[in-house]
C-alpha cells in the first residue's frame, strides 16, 4: 500500500510540475521581453514551443515508455526539467530560454503520460477514475500556487525566473522520489506488453481520444476568442471583457475539487456525459444571451463544468478496455495536446473566413458532437455487456 501511495504521489507531481510552467506564462511575457530586450510577440511564441514540446512528448511516450521502462523515463524526464529550469534562471540568452522551454514541454508531456500510466496500472474500477480526476485538481492547485510565487518575485524586483526555478526544485524532488520508489506494479504490466502491442482498441477507447480532442478544441477556442467576443457584442473595454478568463480559472479550481467527490460516487460515463451536457447548455447561453450581467455567472459555470474533463476522458476511454496500457493513455493525451495546440490556429483560420460570431456558435456545436459520440460508444458498451452476460 505504501508503494501505491508513492507511485500515486508521483502521478500528482507530474501534473503539478507541468501546470507550474503552463499556467503562469502570461504573467512572464513582459518581464522576459524586458530582460532580453525582445519583442513581446517573439516572447509570446515561446509558449507555443512549450505546447509543441508537450505534444511531441506524448508521442515519444507512446513509443518509448514500454521500451525504456517507466522508472527510467520518469528519472530522465524530471532531471531534464530540473536542469532546464536551472538554465532558465542562469542564462542570458533568449535562444537558451526557447530551447529550455521546448525541453520542458517535451519532458513534461512524457511525464503526463507516465502519470496516467501509473494510475491505470495501480488503481482499478471507480478509484481509478477518482485518482485521474484528482490529477486535474492537482493541476489547478498548481495554477494557484505558482502564480502567487511569480507575483511575489515580480513585486519584490526579483528575476522573472525564480518562479520557474521553484518548479524546477519540485521536478528535482519528483526525480528523487522516483529514484527511491519501486515501480514493479507498473513495470510488470508494461514489460508484459513489450515486444508486441497487446493494447486493446475499440470504439470506446477511440471515442475517449476524439472526445478530448474536440473538448480541448472547444475550450481553447473559447479562451482565445471570448474576451474579444464579449467586447464586441456588448461594446465594453477589452480590460473588462478579459475578466471572463479570470472567472473561468477561478471556477476551474473549485470544479476540479468538487468533481473529485462526484466521480467517487458515480460512474465515469455518467459524470462525463453530465459535464459535457452542462458545457453544451452554458456555451449555448453565452453565445446567445443579450444580458451582459449573465456572462460572468455563465463563465463560472463553464469553468466548473470543464475543470476535470482532461483526465476524465482518460478514465472514460480506459473504462472500455480490460487492462489499459501506456499506449492507450498516451493516445488520449496526444489527442488532448493536439486539440489544445491546434485550436488557436484552427479558430483563427475560421474567424478570418466566417467571422467571430460564427466561431463562437461553433463551440456548443462541438459539444453537441461529443454528446452524440458518447451516446454511440455507451450504447455499444451496453450491447457488448448484454452479449457477455
Amino acid at each position: 500500500m505504501k508503494n501505491k501511495i508513492s507511485l500515486t504521489l508521483l502521478s500528482f507531481l507530474a501534473n503539478f510540475v507541468m501546470a507550474g510552467f503552463a499556467t503562469q506564462f502570461g504573467m512572464l511575457i513582459e518581464p522576459i521581453a524586458e530582460k532580453f530586450s525582445a519583442n513581446v510577440n517573439e516572447v509570446a511564441s515561446i509558449f507555443s514551443l512549450l505546447n509543441g514540446g508537450a505534444l511531441a512528448g506524448t508521442i515519444v511516450a507512446f513509443f518509448l515508455i514500454e521500451r525504456i521502462g517507466v522508472k527510467r523515463m520518469t528519472l530522465i524526464s524530471y532531471v531534464g526539467i530540473a536542469l532546464s529550469a536551472a538554465a532558465l534562471h542562469f542564462t542570458g540568452s533568449l535562444t537558451v530560454v526557447m530551447i529550455a522551454m521546448t525541453i520542458i514541454g517535451l519532458c513534461g508531456g512524457v511525464g503526463l503520460c507516465i502519470a496516467g500510466t501509473i494510475v491505470v496500472s495501480v488503481w482499478k474500477d471507480k478509484i481509478q477514475s477518482t485518482m485521474l480526476v484528482v490529477q486535474d485538481a492537482t493541476f489547478n492547485v498548481a495554477g494557484v500556487v505558482f502564480p502567487l510565487i511569480t507575483t511575489y518575485a515580480l513585486s519584490h524586483a526579483l528575476s522573472w525566473s525564480y518562479s520557474y526555478l521553484a518548479v524546477g526544485i519540485v521536478a528535482l524532488a519528483t526525480a528523487a522520489i522516483a529514484l527511491a520508489t519501486n515501480f514493479e506494479l507498473v513495470e510488470n504490466q508494461t514489460s508484459a506488453e513489450n515486444g508486441k502491442d497487446e493494447s486493446e482498441w475499440n470504439l470506446g477507447i477511440i471515442s475517449g481520444g476524439v472526445g478530448l480532442f474536440l473538448g480541448m478544441l472547444a475550450l481553447y477556442t473559447f479562451l482565445t476568442w471570448a474576451p474579444m467576443f464579449v467586447k464586441t457584442k456588448f461594446d465594453i473595454p477589452f480590460e473588462d471583457a478579459g475578466n471572463i478568463i479570470t472567472q473561468y480559472w477561478s471556477a476551474a479550481l473549485i470544479g476540479a475539487l468538487v468533481s473529485t467527490v462526484i466521480v467517487s460516487r458515480v460512474k465515469i460515463q455518467h459524470f462525463i456525459m453530465g459535464m459535457i451536457l452542462l458545457a453544451f447548455v452554458i456555451t449555448s447561453l453565452i453565445v446567445t444571451t443579450d444580458n451582459l450581467a449573465w456572462i460572468g455567472y455563465l463563465t463560472y459555470g463553464y469553468g466548473f463544468a470543464c475543470a476535470a474533463l482532461y483526465n476524465a476522458f482518460i478514465a472514460y476511454g480506459v473504462s472500455f478496455v480490460k487492462s489499459a496500457s501506456s499506449r492507450n493513455v498516451s493516445y488520449i493525451l496526444i489527442s488532448g495536446s493536439a486539440g489544445a495546440m491546434f485550436s488557436p490556429a484552427i479558430s483563427s483560420l475560421f474567424e478570418s473566413i466566417i467571422g467571430l460570431q460564427t466561431v463562437m456558435y461553433a463551440i456548443p456545436v462541438i459539444y453537441g458532437l461529443i454528446i452524440a459520440m458518447l451516446l454511440i460508444s455507451n450504447k455499444q458498451k451496453a450491447s457488448m455487456s448484454a452479449q457477455t452476460a
